[in-house]
């Protein structure tokens, strides 16, 4: 059957208002469906979090897409089918690898994986300081430089890292907006002074610290060095007051808000989206 220009804009109008598992089903109803949706306009996030097994196939299907966002967290990868996918995904800029194994995790030591703004390493158990070191401190190019150095995004939650880890942070990843440290009795105001006395103070617009129970008062006022900073998470942290959120709240640069007790942010912002 002949297919109308007309007519395939129409359906792929239509096609973007679906959900991944919806577009599944819809390729399955034939040839010209197939070869549609299969285009990477209707792919630009592909999760695979707890999914197994995970078949040849199936990572074919997911470079064919070139998302710019794999969701890995959980699932049954093996290194070899890691080493595999990655270097074909050239416009990847997020990646989720949330509870997998450090051996997994290497990885991202590969020679072609260098674009990625985000990295989500929550609840690795067995990455450490040197772990990420060796991960953050591989170079790439003639020029040697860190090849994470543009980096906007590092989610470390739950990770058994100490407060040491900021050092390598700070070297190996300056222009960083968003720093997850959260879940960690390791961190303390030492990390909070390390990154005030460095040039994150101009990048950080976010800082997740939820948690951390050794974190104190004086970090919340070392912090107001940070020029961008828009949100800041201090749930669960028992040695911040909300006494003390307050007054930084008010004194900030920018017009913030506190909800959910320490939770500070800008207003009419959607903490739950």
């Amino acid at each position: 059957a002949v297919v109308s220009t007309q007519s395939t804009g129409i359906w792929r109008k239509i096609f973007k208002y679906l959900p991944p598992g919806n577009l599944v089903q819809c390729m399955k109803c034939c040839k010209v469906w197939l070869d549609w949706i299969s285009d990477p306009i209707f792919w630009p996030s592909i999760n695979l979090s707890r999914y197994g097994p995970i078949f040849p196939d199936t990572l074919k299907s997911v470079v064919m897409r070139q998302p710019v966002e794999v969701d890995l967290s959980y699932c049954t990868i093996t290194r070899k089918q890691c080493d595999w996918l990655l270097p074909r995904l050239p416009n990847l800029k997020t990646i989720r690898l949330s509870g997998l194994p450090m051996n997994i995790i290497g990885s991202l030591n590969g020679p072609l994986v260098s674009n990625l703004r985000l990295i989500d390493l929550r609840w690795v158990d067995d990455l450490n300081d040197w772990g990420l070191r060796d991960l953050l401190s591989v170079s790439s190019g003639r020029d040697q430089k860190p090849r994470f150095r543009d980096l906007q995004g590092l989610q470390l939650s739950g990770c058994p890292l100490t407060d040491d880890v900021i050092n390598n942070i700070i070297r190996y990843c300056p222009n960083l907006k968003h720093l997850d440290l959260s879940y960690n009795n390791n961190m303390n105001d030492r990390v909070v002074e390390a990154i005030c006395a460095s040039d994150l103070i101009y990048s950080l617009t976010k800082i997740d610290f939820s948690g951390c129970p050794h974190i104190t008062d004086k970090s919340l006022l070392m912090m107001k060095k940070c020029y961008d900073l828009n949100w800041l998470d201090f749930r669960s942290c028992r040695e911040i007051t909300r006494g003390a959120c307050v007054r930084f709240a008010h004194s900030f640069k920018k017009e913030l808000v506190i909800t959910e007790d320490k939770l500070i942010h800008p207003p009419a912002v959607d903490v739950y989206n």
